[in-house]
């Protein structure tokens, strides 16, 4: 009875201790996440450390920056990313690079799931902060983009046209655009004329025909560091490379930001 006892004992004392330990790992894990995109700026710049990565560490500044990358793009210490991963680490370092939530050179990328006239339709919508008054700001939409707004008829017909003797009856016919199919509207448009799709989204959600059901995916776009562009997403899994982590880098010249940078503020 007494050694039954001890091995139940020595049995239940494993799991407990089974358990202490993973409940340590846990709560490392969730120190080491960055769980807020106002953590990862912290990090970025220097004012919050990743529990195992403090400045007692050997290559610090370098190292706690290699840990805001999604690990997963690199497959190994060879991987050619990696390296040009570390050089984009030098360029921050060179540059002494911070961001903000206040700065006009990030964006945010939204991907929606909506309903258009009760169909399923995915769009996008891109975001900056601006500044309401005094230390006040608030998040303002840019841009939208999505094949819903783009006005493609359904069909692409020569009978579709204004008569090129409408004057003579003081246009009378343009009543017909408005009450015939909707679709064929942008076929009545000079050939060269580019369609808003911005105008457009703000138009349907005006008359109630769109409304968004819930938000797909988000990614933040961030030009402050020279000659490059990063994008950050957020990652869900069991490690301490995980929340809102560096998804994407590109090296590019200062002109190439600045036509994409002045293309998504648009």
């Amino acid at each position: 009875m007494r050694k039954f006892l001890i091995t139940v004992f020595i049995c239940i004392s494993s799991t407990c201790y089974a358990q202490f330990i993973g409940s340590m790992i846990n709560e490392e894990q969730e120190r080491a996440r960055i769980s807020l995109v106002d953590e990862f700026m912290k990090r970025f710049n220097g004012l919050q450390d990743r529990p195992d990565i403090t400045k007692s560490v050997e290559d610090y500044e370098t190292k706690r920056l290699l840990a805001l990358f999604n690990g997963k793009q690199f497959k190994s210490i060879n991987d050619s990313t990696l390296k040009e991963a570390f050089e984009f680490i030098d360029e921050i370092q060179k540059d002494s690079t911070h961001i903000n939530y206040t700065d006009t050179t990030w964006i945010a990328k939204v991907d929606c799931h909506g309903l258009f006239k009760k169909k399923n339709v995915t769009f996008t919508l891109y975001m900056s902060v601006e500044n309401r008054k005094d230390d006040m700001y608030k998040w303002v939409i840019n841009k939208a983009e999505g094949e819903i707004f783009r006005l493609l008829p359904s069909s692409i017909s020569d009978d579709v046209f204004i008569s090129p003797d409408a004057h003579e009856t003081k246009f009378m016919g343009l009543k017909h655009i408005t009450t015939g199919k909707d679709d064929y509207i942008s076929r009545y448009l000079k050939r060269d004329k580019r369609i808003d799709l911005t105008s457009v989204f703000l138009s349907y959600v005006y008359n109630g025909l769109l409304e968004i059901d819930y938000i797909e995916d988000v990614e933040f776009i961030f030009f402050q560091v020279p000659n490059y562009i990063f994008t950050i997403k957020e990652f869900n899994r069991e490690s301490f490379n995980d929340g809102w982590l560096i998804s994407s880098f590109q090296k590019l010249a200062e002109d190439e930001k600045t036509l994409i940078y002045n293309n998504l503020k648009r």
